[in-house]
């Protein structure tokens, strides 16, 4: 589809000039080809399309029902009528009543066929049905590129044009039958579907779309799936649609240069997908048919038949409607409605998924890559390149500055997960050097991001996996460091206590729990005490496999949004197996966890906890450091505490205080400054009320002041009014070297016209500035203060001019 706008620029006229000029003109089209059709009550459009020489009797109008009217594209918003140009291929085109004369666009037997429509967007239209016309008309034109190409070949469908030709010719290759929508429709039908879901497929793919369960993934596999069943419905049983889809990459390659670098990713996702759904549709094709059979009577499937081969059997609902539809049978949807929220509410009380797909995942689950984690064991690994990605393109080698993502066969490298993120590193393979600045882990593949830095890295390499060993430990480090937190905070506060999400670093940990209200601080310390304890008791770890009901009868803790598979791997802190403590065979810490963890608590070193703050109703998130960052950051408040000790001459526990008193003698301070303003303004205002000028039963001020804020002078402003009465008060000032001002006007001489806004805004734009503010009083800016007494003189002259000439004496 083509498409432009155009919004308040050019309107009806103007459109449907340039649509007749491009058809007939730069296109050719036979004028006498072309049939225009026009909203019911659209007169303009009617006589526009007659002044460019269509004649009345091929101009037809078309109520809303017939599709003449667009819009609004929900309960509300935009609308408008619509006018479209249709071809007409002939006579001997049409079914029977198009050859005796009687026939029309809307009849859709054929002959005609739409190639250009213009939507009128005149309308704005409310939930209640009321339209008003919006501010600026639009026009949305939209012209068939497919369709326009059969004209101007004269083909019979957009299936036989040059493009989509090959592909049709592709589609018989693989299938044996032979496109002839007059002999055989059915077979044509089939052929068409095949031929086209394989274009989009390939095109969606090309654009990041794979396919999935949901969203735009499962519209993919819809795509897919759909054009197996009409394969398979012609007979075809060996796997086909690659073939398909690597015709449409050729026909559509010129256009699109993209695609066929994408080749063989394409070719992949689709060969992949469709086995996947091949190993369902056969059986599920022969039970459907055993429930038709059984059904012969009612001609009706039953919502649990359907349901059970779609979730039982794989048989997608779409394509049991498409079958049972075919053979004239209905479908029970109410049925399969109740069965499918039967089992959402099922699902709700099983396990939750954690990590939702993103596009990544979904080509690495579709790529089937899979890669062996061995970093529990060592920093270093010896693997294999199995793949490498760069930009939005598969590649078989990538050069140095070249950034991308890399797989091996087995890596040392953690993927992110549980809260920890992904290790960094590097690969280094015979020719180079890849940087590893994240790593991630999509279906069953480790995915190493980074860049080369040192020659070149290539698929099929062998390459030694380098986890930076400072990296590792400082993860590692605030993993446990998490778990004995966590554990805390369950004992300080409660056993409500449960893990919201997570942060683990290298530099620092982060812990969202619920809570109901904020921790009294001496509870947070209590906390840090506890972890602490637990440090200095240098507790050993132990890391278990089990089934997953063993560990939760163990008392392990699990995350809530994680998915755990049938055996879990659970890491312990227990007091019994550290030196010296062997009177009791309590865990303080058991999770479930598959990160990576220190050897012992000792290796901790220290916790500090950096804040704790609420996140949300009953979320709160607490933030701590270990190890050196934990020393560094105590040191440098230290630091600051004994400077403040130095300068102030106190004791460092009497820093505090020595803060209070100088606290209160600052506010004594302010209080005196404030009093001793107020007096100035007072004395300001007394000398400048008489000053004012009476013109015309008002009274009217302009002045230059001295202030030391702009601030100072909406207290000056306001006593002037007081004291004047009726009133137009306008001050000026330089404030930090730029011109501020203030103008006020009493609600008399507003009702008179004069506007505070008005005023001030006009000054502060003599000296390069602006403002506003109501009519009643307003505040302005600018920034040459060489122009202020210009400015205020402007000003003065303004009001002046508006309140009138003659003056009387005060």
């Amino acid at each position: 589809m083509l498409g432009n706008f155009s919004v308040g620029d050019y309107f009806k006229p103007e459109a449907i000039e340039w649509a007749w000029e491009f058809l007939t003109g730069v296109l050719a089209i036979p004028s006498d080809r072309l049939w225009a059709t026009v909203y019911i009550d659209d007169d303009d459009a009617d006589d526009l399309w007659k002044a460019r020489g269509v004649p009345p009797e091929r101009i037809l109008r078309y109520t809303a029902e017939q599709g003449n009217w667009w819009g609004p594209p929900g309960d509300s918003g935009p609308c408008g009528p619509s006018s479209e140009m249709h071809y007409d291929w002939g006579e001997t085109a049409g079914c029977e009543p198009c050859r005796v004369g009687d026939c029309h666009p809307d009849v859709g037997c054929g002959r005609f066929l739409e190639i250009w429509n213009l939507v009128f967007m005149t309308y704005d239209q409310a939930e209640d049905g009321t339209r008003t016309p919006l501010p600026a008309a639009n026009i949305d034109t939209g012209a068939g590129l497919e369709r326009l190409a059969s004209v101007l070949q004269q083909a019979e469908s957009v299936y036989e044009t040059d493009e989509l030709r090959t592909v049709v010719q592709a589609s018989e290759d693989v299938s044996g039958r032979t496109y002839d929508p007059q002999e055989n429709p059915e077979v044509a039908r089939a052929l068409r579907s095949m031929t086209e879901h394989a274009r989009a497929f390939a095109f969606l793919v090309n654009d990041g779309v794979l396919p999935s369960n949901e969203g735009r993934g499962y519209v993919l596999r819809r795509v897919l799936r759909r054009a197996i069943y009409f394969g398979h419905r012609i007979g075809i049983r060996e796997p086909f649609f690659e073939r398909v889809v690597d015709a449409a990459i050729d026909a559509s390659t010129n256009a699109n240069a993209d695609l066929d670098e994408q080749r063989e990713f394409i070719r992949r996702i689709a060969s992949v997908e469709e086995a996947r759904f091949q190993a369902t549709l056969q059986r599920g094709l022969e039970l459907l048919d055993e429930v038709l059979l059984r059904e012969h009577e009612s001609k009706r499937v039953p919502g649990r038949d359907m349901f059970a081969l779609y979730d039982t059997h794989g048989l997608p609902p779409e394509l049991t409607r498409e079958v049972a539809a075919f053979q004239g049978y209905e479908v029970d949807e109410a049925g399969f409605e109740a069965e499918m929220e039967a089992q959402r509410e099922r699902s709700r009380g099983e396990e939750r998924f954690g990590n939702a797909d993103d596009d990544r995942a979904q080509r690495y689950a579709a790529l089937g890559l899979e890669s062996e984690f061995l970093g529990y064991e060592a920093v270093e690994t010896t693997s294999t390149v199995t793949y490498l990605w760069s930009g939005e393109r598969q590649a078989e080698r990538l050069e140095a500055g070249a950034e991308g993502e890399l797989v091996l066969l087995a890596t040392s490298f953690y993927p992110e997960g549980g809260g920890q993120v992904g290790d960094q590193g590097e690969v280094v393979t015979p020719g180079g050097r890849f940087a590893v600045t994240d790593t991630h882990r999509f279906a069953d593949a480790i995915v190493h991001v980074g860049r080369v830095t040192e020659g070149a890295v290539a698929t099929g390499e062998p390459a030694e996996a380098r986890v930076d060993p400072r990296f590792r430990t400082g993860s590692a480090r605030n993993h446990t460091a998490t778990h004995l937190l966590h554990a805390a905070l369950r004992q300080v506060l409660g056993t409500h206590v449960r893990q919201a999400g997570s942060y683990v670093g290298p530099d620092r940990l982060r812990f969202d729990y619920t809570h109901p209200e904020s921790p009294k601080p001496e509870q947070l310390r209590e906390i840090q005490r506890l972890v602490n304890e637990k440090v200095r008791q240098d507790i050993p770890r132990e890391t278990l496999v089990m089934p997953y009901e063993e560990a939760m009868e163990r008392g392990a803790i699990a995350f809530f949004e994680d998915r755990y598979s049938a055996d879990v791997r659970v890491v312990e802190y227990c007091e019994s197996r550290a030196p010296g403590h062997h009177h009791t065979s309590e865990c303080y810490s058991r999770e479930l966890c598959g990160g990576t963890h220190l050897h012992s608590t000792g290796q901790v070193g220290v916790l500090q906890i950096v804040s704790d703050s609420s996140i949300g109703a009953g979320l709160r998130r607490i933030e701590a450091l270990t190890g050196a960052e934990a020393e560094h950051y105590v040191e440098e408040r230290l630091e600051v505490l004994s400077a403040l000790s130095q300068r102030f001459k106190v004791p460092p526990m009497q820093v505090l205080q020595r803060v209070e008193t100088l606290e209160e003698q600052l506010a004594t301070e302010r209080r005196r400054a404030e009093e001793a303003a107020t007096r100035a303004t007072a004395g300001a205002a007394e000398e400048l009320a008489d000053r004012a000028e009476a013109i015309d039963g008002a009274h009217l001020l302009v002045a230059r002041v001295t202030v030391g804020s702009a601030d100072a002078l909406r207290p000056m402003v306001d006593r002037l009014r007081s004291k004047l009465g009726s009133a137009f008060i306008t001050l000026g000032a330089e404030v930090d070297g730029r011109p501020v001002f203030i103008a006020a006007a009493t609600d008399d001489l507003v009702e008179r016209g004069l506007r505070a806004d008005e005023i001030v805004r006009a000054a502060a734009q003599l000296t390069g500035g602006g403002g506003g503010g109501r009519p009643q009083l307003a505040q302005a800016g600018g920034r040459d203060v060489s122009r202020l007494d210009e400015a205020l003189e402007a000003a003065r002259s303004a009001v002046r001019g508006q309140l009138g000439t003659r003056r009387e004496p005060m």
